[in-house]
């Protein structure tokens, strides 16, 4: 204490020489207050409480009263009450519940202080112990399941029906009279089981049915967890979906994939894998050049990830003169093993990796409707798997202020664009099913890349025919069909085939449900594209020119359709929200004359739920006339939209500050160009 003294008293004196003389003096005391424990508890159980009853009395005002638990000499709990006249306090610390820590005594101490820094120490011994319960629950979504000791020293289990990942926590029975109860969750950081946590806990077992989930009490080992073999090495969880190797594969070798009970269904990526034995599944033969690579086993695609490596850490690359293992490609319409895993331009996340299949040169197989879309894509290719540090242009651009390459092309599928960006000659598309391999040569070095393409052979998708009307909609990949159709305001709509197909939402701006197999078109008569997703089961439209050349624009005369783009609206979710990629933007039909309306319930940022497409904060966005940067004028809002709106100096459309909707209610967002395309005014209310 005399040091805390002193240490003020120095400051005290370094203060001095720029304050004023009428600066009060900081007063220090070594004398602390007069503190009797009153009653404390002897021992108590990890994850219990320590109840204590402390009389304090002092010349001085009180501060603080301190009760601490000490295991050795590390302080491993604190409770703070705060004092300020003499009295008796009352209180409870509660014991942590750490993993493999034996019984024994620990320290519990006592500390009062006042307000002139004084102290007073007292401390009492505590015996402290692990509890076994007489079980423990098994928290999964809405079901509790309890957990019975299993004979082994604080082992806990159930044996039950449950799906192959049942994700969920542990927790304790009331530990004491108090009713504390411990929580046991995962911690992806710790890699493992934890305590004061109810995230889930990825559980996995071969497959869904009767299996026995376990944990214990003193180790925090439970089970069962996916345990993965590459050859003879274990690999290692990454997260919840993902196991990962970073290895050393030699071409022509075959190597053994064991521990996925169903992996004879998983897609395998044929530019580096074949299975030479379809009766042998989880044996695999290398393909590409000898090389590091990591392996990734990811569940929730059932799809099996190939990535060139330079070291463990480090992702390939290539040298100016083409040598190196590895050119990435991203961007949208492109995804492995569909498309809908990619489709986007975040090379973190869905950037692909592209086969060494010869020195200096590289190929990506894509199959058209499954991992590239057959008649709109656009993405580019990389030489590192990063953005701005190395990516292959068009044509020579020595302003160009990222280090670039250059790629050619002699097919006329293909168009390259002066920025490297790879779409569909004009009139060309591909054949679905059809399976392209796009190979990149760069034998002349980074600036002299040569790209060919060529189709290679042919895989059946899967067919389903759905109607509309009697129209046979058009399979565009795997899940997705469209067709259009000129429709009358009020028109019934019929939709057939696909028996199993039974849509989960439909747009409710363009339809109203009818019956089970029938909607009603909303909008003004014109021209639509209407689309069907089998896997979302989503039905929605766009609004087309009448002439069916393309997506509609808003016209000078305020008719055809606008387009949001920004972050606040997305559909069908509000996770699918456009940002600022054109090509994305939510399409708004026209309700009546001059009027575009959207009605969506609200959700979280990132909501995945149906309907839910208007974020309940963090709006940014405009409405354009095309999917593009074809602006409007400046935004006004309706008479009582100030309450939900704001427009930014920018222009944007932002939610008013310290406005949030609400989450589930149902808006109405309504943009009106009666006034003309100059002076757009949006309204919002709360159905």
């Amino acid at each position: 204490m005399k040091t805390l003294k002193y240490i003020a008293l120095s400051l005290l004196v370094a203060a001095s020489t720029t304050a004023c003389k009428d600066d009060p003096e900081l007063l220090t005391t070594d004398v602390g207050p007069e503190m009797t424990v009153v009653s404390a508890d002897a021992s108590g159980v990890y994850g219990g409480k320590v109840d204590f009853e402390v009389t304090m009395t002092d010349r001085y005002a009180l501060s603080t009263l301190k009760a601490q638990v000490f295991f050795d000499d590390e302080m491993v709990a604190e409770e703070v009450i705060r004092t300020k006249s003499d009295g008796t306090y009352t209180g409870a610390v509660t014991l942590p519940f750490y993993k493999n820590i034996p019984d024994g005594e620990a320290t519990l101490r006592f500390v009062g202080q006042n307000v002139r820094f004084g102290t007073t120490t007292v401390d009492r011994p505590l015996a402290v112990s692990r509890p076994k319960p007489a079980y423990l629950t098994f928290f999964l979504d809405d079901a509790e399941y309890r957990m019975e000791p299993t004979g082994n020293d604080y082992e806990y289990a159930v044996t039950d029906e449950f799906p192959q990942k049942p994700q969920g926590y542990i927790a304790t029975p009331e530990l004491d009279a108090a009713g504390s109860v411990v929580t046991f969750g995962y911690d992806s950081g710790a890699g493992g089981i934890v305590s004061d946590s109810t995230d889930a806990i990825p559980f996995a077992n071969s497959n869904a049915g009767e299996f026995t989930i376990t944990f214990n009490l003193l180790t925090f080992e439970g089970s069962p967890f996916i345990k993965l073999l590459f050859g003879e090495t274990e690999m290692t969880m990454v997260d919840n979906d993902n196991y990962s190797i970073v290895t050393t594969l030699t071409e022509g070798r075959t190597y053994t994939l064991t521990g996925v009970s169903d992996f004879a269904d998983w897609d395998v990526d044929r530019d580096f894998f074949e299975r030479a034995d379809v009766s042998d599944p989880e044996t695999l033969t290398f393909l590409p050049m000898t090389g590091m690579y990591k392996v990734t086993a990811n569940f929730k695609h059932s799809y099996l990830r190939i990535e060139a490596m330079k070291s463990a850490t480090e992702y390939a690359s290539l040298a100016a003169d083409g040598s190196g293992n590895a050119i990435w490609t991203v961007g949208a319409g492109i995804g492995k093993p569909v498309i809908k895993n990619g489709d986007g331009w975040d090379m973190g996340s869905t950037g692909l990796c592209l086969a060494r299949v010869a020195d200096k040169k590289f190929q990506i197989s894509l199959v058209a409707g499954v991992s590239i879309n057959a008649s709109n894509f656009d993405f580019k290719f990389f030489w590192p798997k990063d953005w701005d540090k190395g990516e292959f242009l068009g044509k020579t651009d020595a302003s160009f202020a990222n280090p670039y390459g250059v790629l050619t092309t002699t097919s006329d599928l293909i168009e390259i664009s002066d920025g490297g960006n790879l779409g569909l000659a004009e009139g060309k598309t591909l054949d679905l099913g059809g399976i392209y391999r796009f190979t990149i040569d760069v034998s002349g070095g980074t600036m002299a890349a040569v790209l060919t393409v060529e189709k290679v052979g042919e895989q059946e998708l899967p067919p389903a025919d759905i109607t509309v009307n009697g129209t046979k909609m058009t399979q565009l990949d795997m899940d997705n069909y469209q067709v259009d159709l000129d429709l009358t305001q009020g028109q019934t709509l019929t939709l057939g085939g696909a028996d199993a197909f039974t849509p989960a939402w439909i747009n409710p701006d363009f339809f109203e449900a009818a019956s089970a197999t029938s909607v009603k078109l909303v909008p003004v008569s014109g021209k639509y594209r209407i689309t069907a997703n089998l896997a979302t089961k989503v039905i929605d439209a766009l609004v087309l020119n009448a002439d069916g050349s393309g997506l509609a624009t808003l016209s000078d005369d305020g008719h055809g359709a606008v387009y949001f783009i920004g972050y606040g609206i997305g559909s069908p979710a509000a996770a699918d929200e456009p940002g600022w990629t054109t090509e994305k933007g939510v399409c708004v039909p026209e309700a009546a004359s001059g009027i575009y309306r959207m009605t969506a319930q609200a959700g979280v940022e990132g909501s995945t739920v149906l309907g839910q497409r208007f974020r309940v904060s963090g709006w940014s966005g405009k409405f354009f006339k095309n999917r593009g940067w074809d602006g409007l004028g400046t935004f006004s809002l309706a008479a009582g939209t100030e309450v939900f709106f704001s427009i930014a100096g920018d222009g944007n459309i932002e939610i008013a500050q310290g406005v949030t909707l609400e989450e589930g209610a149902t808006y109405e967002l309504t943009l009106d160009v009666t006034g003309g395309n100059d002076h757009p005014v949006v309204s919002l209310v709360k159905k």
